[in-house]
């Protein structure tokens, strides 16, 4: 199977014997280097890629002392592969070996469906009771050079954890659907669990250092900073169409991250592993960072419980995948008596022969389903198969891009770098064929897309495609919005496509805190009846809500600062009972509302309102208001400890503050 190219590399001659080796060993003892060091130096010089520099009358030894420094961490990573010399030669070999791929066949894998809510009752239960048990990943290094974001005021380039979406960042956004999982799990069983959170950032654009600034600045979320663990991504070198390293200046290659597929050999090397099941942690769900969509409703809770309550080693969470996206698929190969469920990248689908049609005609979607990067893995199986397959996923994905060469002049090429994918440890998992192709150690479940994924990748560009974009990503999560509210019996305003959207601005804005379900069914139980006006907004940062017939037309914004409990004297968030509550009922809110022409970027949520009816609740508090109309801008704020009924008599709003 694919695992071939996970086989070690030994470096095939004796260093110390290279004539280059040779010629330069008094600079090697100039150098003063260790032995780590020096191994990367002897390597360097047997690639080629000191030969101008060095043959310079002068040149820089701190520069060359830097490099070295650099590339250890390249050269520690890459051990099993043969180092340096084992990554070039890797990168060489994808470059122009055409692998025979003739006896295998491919299948579409057989779904765990759970696009119905009706049929996955006890797996989202499941989900639910193995929270304590389960801890979460996320691959947050990449370099999301495709996003162009840029630090406002330095101009400095940012990762893509950074990028502020509806007003909150991706990363922020992860915790938040995780703590509302664990919310809901405290709801249930009146029990606080703190779920163990790994990290893999990069050096990459400072990621490293903006996501724990981040955390920090957030005072990590409530949480302890020991449920945190970070790890880093190391930063490979770039390469041309022919394989050789692009440089920007002597001694200094072209480094980018190379590939989620690090995941599983750092967070094994760095202790991860081992952290984990110190806690009692059985098995990871595996969440990118670029996909906001993915936590709506039951979906990763009924995948995590399928994953859990049958004991599988490893699961992929599949939707449906638009023809000629950019997205991997899932497939069972099969070859000669055995099978396995595994990932194949868009950017190989010619190399493996994988035909990208619409499965049926009057459709937008591809026979084979996406591989959406969310990830259910069982901790014993995923250490052993890092011992098997340290680099999953080997590929060359060649795009063209541009790079400051030694003059300081942009300059195109085709660029790429040795990449690895964390799905493809999947490879790991080989099965004896049968008949049905049933497999036992794996599973995949099918959702519906807009419940499942929408990705953040690329900036728009205007006249250029909308796929990736957080424009698209936005529009897909309103979408969501409506199903849901439409489950509320809920009138709205017509759908607007994506051309009047964008030109108009949306038929009309909810988002929510995770944390008011994170279910459906639970949202059902809290909104019911009532209607939205054409480009109405409403916002919900709060958890106990009971909104009954609400008729808005214009803004309407509730904001709870505890939605979930409150915060201890450590600065730890405690689920509880102390959190903000609001009753409307029978309310009708009449205002200006948001003026989209000035709302520009719409994903942003940074909307310029004319008026707004605002409910602040603070600490332990609440709000009542029945049958009133709200007419123009109104501020509602309710103390800690108080609560607030608004009601009407003789026409006239009578506001009325107890303690609770």
């Amino acid at each position: 199977m694919s695992t071939k190219i996970c086989e070690s590399v030994d470096i095939p001659f004796d260093l110390d014997r290279h004539p280059k080796v040779v010629r330069f060993s008094k600079l090697k003892e100039q150098l003063k280097l260790d032995v780590q060091k020096e191994q990367v130096f002897k390597q360097l010089l047997v690639l080629g890629y000191l030969d101008a520099m060095l043959e310079k009358p002068q040149f820089s030894f701190s520069e060359l002392q830097a490099l070295i420094d650099k590339l250890v961490v390249v050269d520690t990573f890459y051990k099993e592969l043969g180092g340096l010399i084992g990554y070039q030669k890797k990168v060489e070999e994808l470059l122009k070996k055409d692998e025979n791929l003739s006896c295998r066949s491919y299948h579409a894998p057989n779904f765990i469906d759970i696009s119905k809510e009706n049929t996955t009752v006890d797996a989202t239960s499941w989900g639910i009771d193995a929270l304590p048990y389960i801890a979460e990943m996320y691959p947050l290094g990449g370099a999301a050079d495709r996003l162009h974001l840029v630090d406002e005021k330095t101009q400095k380039e940012l990762p893509a954890a950074k990028l502020v979406f509806a007003k909150k960042t991706l990363f922020e956004r992860l915790i938040r659907d995780l703590q509302a999982r664990e919310f809901l799990y405290f709801q249930i069983h009146g029990k606080q669990i703190v779920t163990p959170i790994a990290v893999m950032t990069s050096l990459e654009k400072d990621n490293h250092l903006h996501v724990q600034e981040m955390a920090i600045e957030n005072c990590w979320f409530g949480r302890p900073k020991s449920s945190f663990f970070f790890f880093i991504q190391p930063l490979v070198p770039v390469v041309n169409e022919k394989g050789e390293w692009l440089f920007s200046s002597d001694f200094k290659p072209i480094l980018k991250p190379g590939g989620h597929g690090a995941l599983w050999k750092i967070a094994k090397d760095s202790g991860g592993f081992s952290w984990l099941k110190s806690q009692g942690i059985k098995n990871v769900l595996v969440r990118q960072i670029n996909n906001p969509m993915a936590a709506l409703d039951y979906g990763l809770l009924a995948f995590m419980g399928i994953g859990a309550q049958n004991k599988m080693k490893f699961g992929f969470a599949s939707c449906p995948r638009l023809v000629h996206s950019a997205e991997g698929v899932n497939v069972v190969i099969e070859e000669n008596s055995t099978i396995v469920l595994t990932n194949i990248e868009y950017c190989d689908f010619a190399k493996f022969g994988i035909q990208d049609v619409r499965l049926k005609e009057d459709e937008p979607y591809s026979c084979f389903s996406s591989n959406t990067n969310l990830l259910f893995g069982c901790l014993d199986a995923l250490e052993e198969a890092v011992e098997k397959c340290p680099f999953p996923g080997l590929l060359m994905n060649l795009k063209k891009g541009f790079f400051l060469n030694s003059e300081g002049i942009s300059q195109e090429s085709l660029m790429g770098r040795l990449e690895s994918t964390m799905q493809n440890i999947a490879d790991v998992f080989v099965e004896k064929k049968n008949p049905l192709n049933q497999l036992q150690h794996t599973f995949i479940t099918y959702n519906k897309r807009h419940k499942t994924i929408s990705t953040a990748k690329r900036a728009f560009v205007e006249g250029g495609t909308l796929q990736e974009t957080p424009e698209a990503c936005f529009y897909d999560l309103l979408f969501a919005a409506r199903e849901l509210l439409m489950d509320c019996k809920v009138s709205l305003p017509d759908h607007r496509f994506m051309e009047e959207y964008l030109k108009k601005g949306p038929e009309f804005v909810f988002l929510y805190h995770p944390a008011l379900g994170p279910l459906y069914s639970i949202i059902r139980q809290k909104i019911q009846g009532g209607q939205l006006a054409s480009g109405s907004e409403l916002i919900c940062e709060i958890a106990d809500l009971s909104m009954v017939n609400l008729d808005l037309s214009g803004s309407l914004e509730i904001l709870a600062h505890q939605v979930m409990g409150h915060v201890n004297e450590e600065g730890l968030l405690c689920y509880s009972n102390k959190r903000g509550k609001c009753s409307l009922k029978n309310v009708k809110i009449v205002n200006e509302g948001v003026d989209w022409k000035k709302s520009h970027p719409f994903w942003k949520a940074n909307f310029f309102r004319k008026e707004c009816v605002e409910i602040v609740l603070e600490g332990h508090s609440e709000f009542v208001a029945e049958d009133v109309v709200l007419r123009g801008s109104h501020l509602f704020e309710v103390k800690d400890g108080h609560r607030l009924y608004v009601r009407s008599q003789s026409g006239k709003l009578i506001l009325e503050e107890t303690f609770i």
